[in-house]
C-alpha cells in the first residue's frame, strides 16, 4: 500500500509540474484604435497575436495562415537556427500587404516553435506612423516588416513581400545566406 501511495504522489507531482511548465494563453494587450479611411479598425502601437483574435482580423488572418504549407522536414531543419532569435514585426491592420502576408508569417513562426514572448508586434497607421514613433527607430517605410534579431542586433528583415517566397526567404535568413529584402536597393 505504501508503494502505491508513493506512486500516486509522484503521478500528481508530475501533473503539477507539467501544468506549471505549459504556456498560459496570451491575453490581448490594451491597444489604441481608430477608424481608417475605409471604415476598418486601425490598431496603433504595441499589440500581440491575441489582439488579432477578433472576427474582423480573423477574416483575413486565418485564410493566409491556413494557405501556408510547410513541407515535411522544413521545420525540423530550421528549428535549431531559430531558437536564439527574437522578432520585431511591424504591421498595419488596415494594410492589404499585411493582410496577405501576416498569417503565413505566423504559420512559419509557429512551425519554428517561436513563442509569442519572442515576437514584439507593433501596428502603425495608414500614414506609417504611431503615437510612440517606435517605427522610426527601425526605419520602417513598408509593412509588414519582420525583423530577425539575435542578441539584440538585427540579422535581416523581410519587407512587405517575400523576394522568392516566405519559406525560401526565411530559410536564407536563418541559414545566414546572402539575402536582400525587396527594398534593400532603394
Amino acid at each position: 500500500m505504501k508503494f502505491n501511495i508513493s506512486l500516486l504522489f509522484l503521478f500528481f507531482l508530475a501533473l503539477g509540474c507539467k501544468s506549471s511548465v505549459s504556456q498560459k494563453p496570451q491575453e490581448p494587450l490594451e491597444v489604441q484604435t481608430l477608424i481608417g479611411e475605409e471604415g476598418e479598425t486601425v490598431v496603433l502601437g504595441f499589440m500581440n497575436r491575441a489582439n488579432l483574435d477578433t472576427e474582423e482580423f480573423k477574416a483575413w488572418f486565418q485564410p493566409s495562415y491556413d494557405s501556408q504549407k510547410i513541407p515535411v522536414g522544413w521545420a525540423e531543419e530550421h528549428l535549431p537556427l531559430a531558437k536564439n532569435l527574437n522578432f520585431k514585426l511591424f504591421l498595419g491592420t488596415w494594410c492589404g500587404d499585411t493582410q496577405r502576408e501576416l498569417g503565413s508569417m505566423f504559420k512559419i513562426l509557429d512551425a519554428l516553435k517561436v513563442s509569442q514572448d519572442r515576437i514584439e508586434m507593433y501596428s502603425i497607421s495608414e500614414y506609417k506612423d504611431s503615437p510612440e514613433g517606435y517605427e522610426k527607430k527601425y526605419d520602417i517605410l513598408n509593412i509588414p516588416t519582420l525583423i530577425f534579431m539575435e542578441n539584440g542586433i538585427e540579422n535581416n528583415r523581410i519587407v512587405e513581400f517575400p523576394v522568392v517566397n516566405l519559406l525560401d526567404d526565411f530559410s536564407k535568413i536563418l541559414k545566414k545566406q546572402p539575402y536582400q529584402n525587396a527594398y534593400a536597393d532603394f
